[in-house]
């Protein structure tokens, strides 16, 4: 059964998805990753900040994490992205364990 009607998802809370997908795909602590969602005619567009930790190649992770964040968090959220801007802004120790000399 079908009820009329509409389901809206606030643009803070397609943030937060989108901060928490980003942490996950860059190894960044979630305090690190910054998103910015904005919806105007239908259309959705995310502008992200965040370190990066991983040992994969700088721009070959970067344009696939950019794939793997839309697509996580259009899974999570239900929403499509239109266009997914992505910035790297500090490259952190892959292994930040301390070390016993």
């Amino acid at each position: 059964m079908s009820i009329p009607g509409r389901i809206s998802i606030e643009p803070r809370a397609i943030r937060t998805v989108v901060e928490a997908a980003t942490a996950e795909t860059f190894g960044a602590p979630t305090g690190s990753v910054r998103a910015k969602v904005q919806a105007e005619g239908g259309r959705l567009e995310l502008d992200i900040a965040t370190p990066y930790g991983g040992a994969e190649p700088l721009l070959g992770a970067a344009a696939g994490g950019r794939d793997a964040i839309s697509a996580r968090a259009s899974e999570l959220t239900g929403a499509r992205f239109d266009r997914v801007r992505l910035r790297i802004t500090s490259l952190t120790d892959i292994d930040d364990r301390r070390r016993v000399e």
